[in-house]
């Protein structure tokens, strides 16, 4: 399976079809196969997503998405909740999708692993997310840290990406 570092480039009709194509081929290689409307998998469970959102606006951003997702069959919805209520799900990692923005360094180290490390997905309130625990990311995270040149940092860090990109899955 091909996994791109930059997102594909569409149309801009908001209704690519080609990229939905594409959307589904990777679905049906991933296991999930197209029945009565509805993607499932081999045990006829339901691809089924919740977007966990506390800002109304959000609502008008994802209902373009939601349209294309019920395209290929995936089935979404979205939950609104109080920014108390939001807060308290992020920590606990009691979501399907969220949306959330990080601002790192020019030069990453240590702090990686605040966000991608192994130790860090197993502790509640973590900046981990996506839950990502790969011994790849691990030692890839000590080789940026430990990096003595810029060259090194840099190579570490696009390997990096590629492993977590590679990791990705629905």
């Amino acid at each position: 399976m091909l996994f791109r570092s930059v997102p594909p480039v569409s149309n801009a009709s908001g209704n690519d079809r080609r990229l939905l194509a594409q959307a589904g081929k990777l679905l049906s290689e991933a296991g999930y196969e197209v029945k009565n409307n509805q993607r499932v998998n081999a045990k006829g469970e339901a691809l089924d997503i919740e977007f966990l959102i506390s800002d109304p606006g959000f609502e008008r951003i994802l209902s373009p998405y939601m349209k294309n997702l019920a395209a290929i069959g995936v089935q979404a919805s979205i939950r609104r909740v109080d920014e108390a209520q939001y807060q308290r799900r992020v920590k606990s990692f009691d979501y399907d999708i969220i949306s959330a923005r990080f601002i790192m360094s020019l030069t990453p180290g240590p702090e990686l692993r605040n966000y991608f490390s192994s130790e860090a997905a197993k502790a509640e309130g973590s900046f981990n997310l996506a839950g990502i625990a790969d011994p790849a990311v691990d030692a890839l995270i000590v080789k940026i840290s430990e990096a003595r040149t810029r060259d090194d940092v840099v190579t570490a860090a696009r390997a990096l990406d590629r492993v977590q990109i590679g990791r990705a899955h629905v």
